[in-house]
């Protein structure tokens, strides 16, 4: 994939290549990376396009971390997994963290 993705009517440029794009009713959820941890990169759009916040505004790790999958479990709630093996099940709507899972 690209550098950029056209959200709503803005054309937007990461740091590095789009991996995923989640559309939900309200929202667009991008996943960016490449090769190395990138921290902080999963970035939550309106529909116009505009930066609403990152996915460490929600999880609040105290050392952001780079996220390297994500899956849409339904309308409002998003499975984000960290590079170091936990994962996130994050209320979209209430921006909070419903679970979160260590794996080995």
């Amino acid at each position: 994939m690209s550098k950029f993705l056209k959200v709503g009517d803005k054309q937007v440029e990461f740091l590095e290549e789009v991996k995923e794009v989640l559309r939900y009713n309200n929202l667009v959820v991008v996943l960016y990376r490449k090769d190395k941890e990138l921290p902080n990169n999963i970035i939550f759009f309106d529909l116009c396009g505009n930066e609403l916040y990152k996915i460490n505004d929600i999880v609040q790790a105290k050392i952001p971390r780079g996220f390297d999958y994500i899956e849409k479990k339904d309308d409002s709630i998003l499975i984000a997994e960290c590079e170091i093996g936990i994962i996130y099940e994050i209320d979209l709507e209430k921006k909070e963290v419903l679970n979160k899972e260590f794996i080995c």
